[in-house]
């Protein structure tokens, strides 16, 4: 048996390895040590430690969109949204129980006794549309052309007959709770990964949420229930199936079944989402590539950023960024499809210059490979944190938690930015379009802080191409800061180190 006094040891150089810290600092020895008692005391259990990265909570919250005419008129409006749903639908009752640890057919309920969120049982063809803030939870059942009376009904809805008012109470509906959400309206991309919390009555409701942000048709979700690559194969089946020619003459028969009741009436503007409903705004913005080049120069790049932002001439690394690693064996069929762990890298510099790309590249495939095989730095760190006896709830909370004296260590290992790229396995999904992906960094500091916090995640598409999305909080917290932060972090990919 390894003692505590090894663990710490080997805890301290996996810090070292992607931090230059102050070991005089208790809160680090408070950390490590902690780590390393609790792992002597059980064994890892670094599956479960995975859950504790979220628990319901708005700052988890994520969209996916791709590039879709927007509806001219409310009656399109409604008729797209039906058509989405039942897409949605397809993708739902598909993909449940292929995505190991994410059960699909579920819906978020925070527990009023233990204020965890659990997952109860939901109906994945129940859904819940929103349209001028009411709300018309059905059942999609029988054949299509039967949506006909439900594009009559939601047409009716936004004009205040019919449906529940989405500030109601919980109360009143029959049924298992849904797991979608269908929203007519147009949003904004700062809160557009919110969008499923529309349906929500206060203590649970839809984990997807399908709507409009300007010209992208978009898939929200709650991270309790699906991760990214679970979210990217949801997308492309509903990119797939809502342009289909069939999909789109059933579009236009829905439409004019819902024009005969609200004419060519606009689409109506959304209410304001609750304030318990959200998480601060996210600047965001995006490019296409037309090549997605190999993961060590996207990290080196970003690497040689965040230490420009930095700001400080002599420091020996960039700030920490973390980097979604699929755990298991690369020969496990199912490695893409679990939940991901969080490895901890960095780029070196030595007086103002980066190491080589190939330096930070041989350093990089290790760090992945120890969490792939959950025995990295973040995997080992989660999983003395799930092992600590005490409610799921608090530990929820506590993880990533800025306060304290733990503030200063989850600063340096929240990191600055996040680094994520997916590639869509052959035969998992539909050939895949330009696909936004948008969540929050690990630490969202006000708009008036002196440095950027950001998620960057890039798609490949079927094209050859990839598009790249960039989350940003702080100096990066709107459109324009995202798209500066964006752009010189192309500039720095386009620029050898």
């Amino acid at each position: 048996m390894i003692g505590p006094w090894r663990r710490a040891r080997e805890l301290r150089a996996l810090v070292d390895e992607v931090a230059a810290v102050d070991w005089r600092d208790p809160a680090w020895w408070a950390l490590i040590g902690g780590t390393a008692a609790v792992e002597g005391l059980a064994a890892r259990d670094r599956a479960a430690a995975a859950y504790l990265v979220s628990d319901g909570q708005p700052a988890a919250d994520t969209f996916m969109g791709w590039p879709a005419p927007a509806p001219a008129t409310l009656a399109d409006a409604i008729a797209e949204a039906i058509v989405t749903a039942r897409a949605a639908r397809d993708a739902v009752g598909e993909l449940d129980g292929t995505l190991p640890d994410q059960p699909l057919s579920r819906a978020p309920l925070r527990g009023a006794a233990s204020g965890a969120t659990r997952l109860i049982a939901a109906a994945p063809d129940r859904v819940v549309f929103v349209v001028g803030g009411r709300r018309v939870a059905t059942a999609l059942s029988g054949e299509p052309d039967d949506d006909l009376w439900l594009a009559r009904a939601l047409a009716r809805a936004a004009g205040g007959d019919g449906g529940v008012d989405a500030t109601a109470p919980r109360g009143g509906d029959d049924g298992p709770p849904a797991a979608i959400a269908a929203v007519v309206g147009d949003h904004d991309p700062a809160w557009a990964r919110h969008l499923h919390r529309r349906a929500w009555f206060a203590g649970g409701g839809p984990w997807l949420g399908l709507g409009r942000a300007g010209a992208l048709a978009l898939a929200s979700t709650c991270h309790l229930v699906i991760d990214g690559y679970g979210h990217a194969l949801i997308a492309a089946r509903l990119a797939a199936a809502t342009t289909a020619p069939a999909a789109l003459a059933r579009r236009h028969r829905l439409a004019a079944a819902a024009a005969a009741v609200v004419g060519d009436a606009p689409v109506p503007p959304l209410p304001p989402l609750p304030p318990t409903a959200t998480a601060p705004p996210l600047g965001v913005a995006w490019r296409r590539l037309d090549a997605l080049p190999r993961f060590a120069v996207l990290g080196h790049a970003l690497g040689r950023t965040l230490w420009d932002d930095a700001g400080v001439a002599d420091a020996p690394m960039s700030p920490v960024f973390q980097v979604p690693v699929a755990p298991g064996d690369r020969d496990d069929p199912l490695r893409w499809r679990r939940r991901v762990v969080h490895a901890l890298l960095s780029v070196r510099f030595h007086d103002g210059r980066a190491e080589p790309v190939t330096t930070f590249a041989a350093r990089a495939r290790d760090a992945i490979a120890r969490e792939a095989a959950r025995d990295g730095l973040a995997s080992r760190l989660l999983a003395a944190a799930a092992a600590v006896p005490i409610p799921l709830a608090v530990k929820r909370r506590g993880v990533g938690a800025r306060a304290g004296w733990i503030a200063g260590p989850v600063d340096v290992l929240a990191g600055r930015s996040a680094l994520s790229v997916l590639r869509l396995q052959p035969g998992d999904a539909p050939p895949p379009p330009p696909l936004v992906a948008v969540s929050a960094p690990g630490q969202v500091p006000p708009r008036d802080a002196a440095h950027a916090t950001s998620v960057i995640t890039a798609i490949a598409d079927a094209d050859g191409g990839a598009t790249v999305t960039l989350a940003g909080a702080g100096t990066a917290g709107d459109a324009a800061g995202a798209t500066r932060l964006l752009d010189r972090w192309l500039d720095h990919l386009r620029r050898p180190g």
